[in-house]
């Protein structure tokens, strides 16, 4: 179905089936040898982004790149920016644009992709008043590699009929092969009153205020191929054991079977640990 590998761990000498006695103990005691298909992570990357709103904090040497939607104008009356956090992706938005071979290689790719993240944060205003889940939509456009990503010979398709009959469309299964993962947080979320210059040499907003913000990103960029791996298995997995029913109690009865919290703060020395460490 794929290229096969010119490593010695390419196709398996055994055949799935019943695992020979005296190859048992090899197998850790596995009653069988099974054929399962699974996605297969042909290579991975991790891309560290720390993003600001303020283009002179912007160092490109560092890690630091300035982002356009990460700084906004916003009414002076606000006088903070509380309770900014990630609210995750945008539904859709990741798109691979490219997968582009490196030459003389062609599994190996440059992949380009988009996506864009969903921020929400509170403002609160001179008068007290707060506005809540305001939202803030980052775009990002990336491209990292060159990654392992070999091309399927075969073409995949699958159809899947659901409990009424139905048909559903089919899908290519290789179109799958670019996964990506995501760990954000706002590492910090400011009104700026001073100017709200837009980093060009035109300044269109000169003596307003603005919404900076820096953003912290960790994407992991995956290669992945539905293949056929030989496994040992130990049978089928076993049924599950029954669900407990939560007990109908009153408020009173669970609080008494509580125990009574920690009446003061942990103390310095339980959080610091290690050699060289002494008080």
């Amino acid at each position: 179905m794929y290229r096969q590998s010119s490593s010695g761990c390419g196709i398996s000498l055994f055949t799935p089936g019943v695992i020979p006695e005296e190859l048992r103990e090899q197998f850790g005691n596995a009653c069988e040898l099974v054929c399962v298909q699974v996605p297969k992570v042909y290579d991975s990357c991790l891309l560290r982004l720390c993003l600001v709103g303020d283009c002179k904090q912007e160092d490109p040497d560092q890690g630091i790149i300035f982002d356009p939607d990460l700084r906004f104008r916003i009414d002076c009356s606000a006088d903070d920016i509380i309770n900014a956090r990630v609210a995750g992706l945008v539904p859709g938005s990741f798109r691979v644009l490219s997968k582009r071979p490196v030459p003389g290689d062609p599994d190996r790719k440059l992949i380009s992709y988009t996506y864009q993240l969903r921020i929400l944060y509170d403002v609160v205003f001179d008068d007290g008043t707060v506005s809540t889940d305001n939202e803030l939509i980052l775009r990002r456009s990336e491209t990292v590699g060159p990654l392992y990503c070999p091309e399927a010979v075969a073409i995949i398709r699958e159809s899947k009929v659901d409990q009424s009959g139905a048909i559903k469309p089919a899908k290519d299964a290789d179109d799958e092969i670019i996964k990506l993962e995501i760990v954000a947080k706002v590492l910090d979320a400011r009104v700026v009153r001073e100017d709200c210059d837009s980093c060009d040499a035109y300044n269109p907003y000169e003596n307003v205020c603005c919404a900076e913000f820096t953003i912290g990103i960790f994407n992991v960029i995956k290669c992945e191929l539905e293949v056929q791996l030989v496994i040992p298995a130990f049978g089928f997995c076993p049924p599950p054991a029954p669900c407990e029913r939560r007990p109908d109690r009153k408020p009173c009865e669970e609080f008494n079977e509580e125990l009574p919290p920690a009446f003061f703060p942990p103390q310095l020395d339980d959080f610091i640990t290690g050699p060289g460490i002494n008080f």
